[in-house]
């Protein structure tokens, strides 16, 4: 009966006569609305860990060819028209690194593009043979700590001081 009247509070029904009207009940309902709250959170952590691995996969096997080069380029030089003094080429899982980010996490570590893979080591590579002697610089930083650890990894095209 006690169980029924929680209920009948949780649906915004008060109980005949008083029934589940007590602080118990009520830390019933909080306890309830906080796990169904841990629930959520896990499903959206599970989905958000599918995600990543599928976009790791992706850019592993994804390639810069000559026109996403240029676009990028391209995009890089209108930011540059507004004032800014650089540009994101790409934003990546940690897990594309070999080593989750690490080495990007904790400066000065100049092997850090050693621990590039798909995608942004061919941008990483593309800069160095391109860009890097005309004075272009590339930086990669983690942009975020989901639960503490390196989340995703940015990858900067900058010509600023």
């Amino acid at each position: 009966m006690a169980e029924e009247s929680a209920v009948a509070l949780a649906h915004g029904t008060p109980p005949s006569g008083g029934e589940g009207l007590s602080a118990d009940a009520f830390r019933d309902l909080v306890t309830a609305f906080n796990e169904a709250q841990m629930h959520r959170a896990e499903d959206v952590e599970s989905g958000a860990v599918v995600q990543r691995r599928e976009r790791v996969k992706t850019l592993i096997d994804q390639h810069i060819d000559d026109t996403k080069w240029r676009e990028l380029l391209h995009q890089a030089r209108q930011v540059a028209e507004r004032g800014e003094k650089e540009y994101l080429l790409l934003r990546f899982p940690s897990a594309l690194c070999t080593d989750d980010a690490r080495a990007i996490n904790n400066p000065p570590n100049p092997d850090w593009p050693k621990t590039l893979q798909g995608e942004a080591m061919e941008l990483y590579a593309r800069w160095r043979d391109q860009l890097s002697h005309r004075g272009f610089h590339l930086a990669a930083r983690v942009l975020d700590f989901p639960g503490g650890k390196p989340g995703d990894v940015g990858l900067f095209l900058f010509w600023g001081e």
